[in-house]
């Protein structure tokens, strides 16, 4: 955060009335049962305090079985074991082709490393011992949540509907707005349809509704995970810098006797916990990872991708490629004549977790990419251009001091990732031949090639044409 715009929430929340979203609500259901813990916490704290418009609470029944699971802990370990399970099979196919070339003592290496992943299933089964407590009362705590959430939407703290003319009124106010990118949500147009699509500009106004009866309340706080561009401006980094002007202007314009604080979800968290307390800050620091993850520069995880690539052999690729191909790709990759290097395209970064150790913090994340590797094989007499596809997998720790703010974390990064970057694992997956086209093409020992080859010979794998066909399947040469 490159500054604050808003003052201390703890020192305006006894003139305030709390407006929570329903991004913000479902919050309860969207992470581990100590962090879904404290948020249901927090918003229990300041419930005295909080105001739902109408669209809120329907929005939250809508999207509520999205969010929430009864089995995030329970299938926890068969989840992880099935990832183990998986790899340990891709190792096994990959072994076959060293145990043909008969390498000394490769049996033994193969039984350690078979004892090695059956290790990883045991560890992976006493962590899931471990938090036992946790599993056992995370039904509980849903059960809590559920019923929680359902009295508050259902008490007077949820304000009333529009009746059709006011919708009919904001509908129509949507068009306008949202055909000039005024905010707030046009860019729900982009994925919305009918009047899902005005469903930020709806809660936008039942809180200008609401407003003439709320004569004691100085600030409105409005609480939102939603930051998209149609909410908030952002920096070149896509960190948030402030509430849209044209939001704060609009609510100026109508309410002159109050202040509108639109703030993000992670950071009201962060106002209202104790920044002394080392569990909060733990949790503020997972609540950012998302948000963090969103603003690191892809070039910079371009440059590491490359690095990465100039280490795989390319002959590796194309062998589970080939492995992978059937029986009309795999002619193509056999008779393989050139391989460029690869296109990098859609990298998609997962994040994988958090952890604090003294003064540093850790960012686990997967990066993925797709590449692209532009062939040519020549068989047949016929030259065939096509793709060797393959997906690359970096397993990635990113490593900030704490003393590193995350704009100054995100700079280092942008500068030179390598001095806050630790690849610890990559590897290559999804590998397939994709064809592109033939070509047909002069051979300098012959005047002209047939080019009307409408088939392969199973016995040689040559082209069949009028000229060689033997009338049983197989080309001259091979007819018995």
């Amino acid at each position: 955060m490159s500054g604050k715009w808003y003052p201390s929430i703890i020192d305006i929340i006894d003139d305030s009335v709390i407006v929570f979203d329903s991004s913000a609500l479902l919050n309860v259901y969207r992470y581990s049962l100590v962090s879904s813990k404290r948020i249901l916490n927090y918003i229990k704290k300041y419930e005295d305090k909080a105001w739902l418009p109408a669209q809120v609470k329907k929005e939250f029944y809508k999207n509520k079985e999205k969010v929430r699971s009864l089995n995030l802990y329970k299938n926890l370990d068969k989840k992880l074991i099935r990832q183990v399970d998986i790899k340990r099979d891709e190792l096994l196919v990959q072994f076959s082709e060293y145990e043909k070339k008969r390498f000394s003592k490769f049996t033994d290496l193969k039984s350690q490393l078979e004892t090695k992943f059956d290790e990883m299933n045991t560890i992976i089964k006493d962590y899931k011992n471990k938090i036992a407590e946790e599993t056992g009362v995370y039904k509980e705590f849903i059960e809590e949540t559920d019923s929680y959430l359902d009295m508050l939407l259902e008490s007077e703290k949820v304000g009333d509907e529009f009746n059709l003319v006011e919708l009919l009124e904001v509908l129509k106010e949507g068009e306008t707005r949202y055909r000039y990118s005024l905010p707030p949500g046009y860019e729900d147009a982009k994925n919305k349809e009918g009047i899902d699509k005005f469903g930020d500009l709806i809660v936008w106004k039942q809180i200008f509704k609401k407003l003439p009866e709320l004569v004691d309340d100085k600030y409105i706080v409005f609480v939102t995970s939603d930051t998209k561009p149609d909410w908030f401006h952002k920096n070149d980094q896509k960190e948030v810098i402030n509430p849209r002007n044209e939001l704060i202007s609009e609510f100026n314009h109508f309410n002159s006797d109050k202040e509108i604080i639109i703030i993000p979800f992670e950071n009201f968290i962060e106002e209202i916990s104790d920044s002394t307390d080392q569990s909060d800050r733990d949790f503020l620091l997972e609540l950012r990872l998302n948000n963090l993850v969103k603003r690191l520069p892809t070039d910079s995880f371009k440059k590491i991708i490359e690095e990465k690539i100039r280490e795989i052999g390319v002959n590796d690729i194309v062998r589970k490629a080939l492995q992978r191909s059937n029986s009309s790709e795999r002619q193509h990759v056999k008779y393989l004549g050139d391989i460029s290097h690869p296109y990098i395209e859609n990298i998609t970064i997962e994040t994988n977790g958090i952890k604090v150790e003294d003064d540093e913090v850790i960012y686990y994340l997967n990066v993925i990419t797709e590449c692209d590797y532009p062939t040519t094989s020549y068989h047949s007499n016929i030259i065939s251009y096509g793709d060797i596809y393959a997906e690359l997998v970096l397993s990635i720790e990113l490593t900030r001091k704490l003393e590193d703010n995350e704009v100054i974390f995100i700079d280092k990064f942008k500068k030179n990732p390598t001095d806050v970057t630790t690849v610890t694992r990559s590897y290559t997956d999804k590998e397939k031949y994709i064809w592109g086209s033939d070509d047909d093409h002069y051979n300098e020992d012959e005047e002209y090639i047939d080019k009307d080859v409408y088939t392969t010979c199973p016995g040689c794998g040559e082209g069949i044409s009028n000229s060689n066909d033997a009338g049983d399947g197989f080309c001259t040469d091979c007819s018995s």
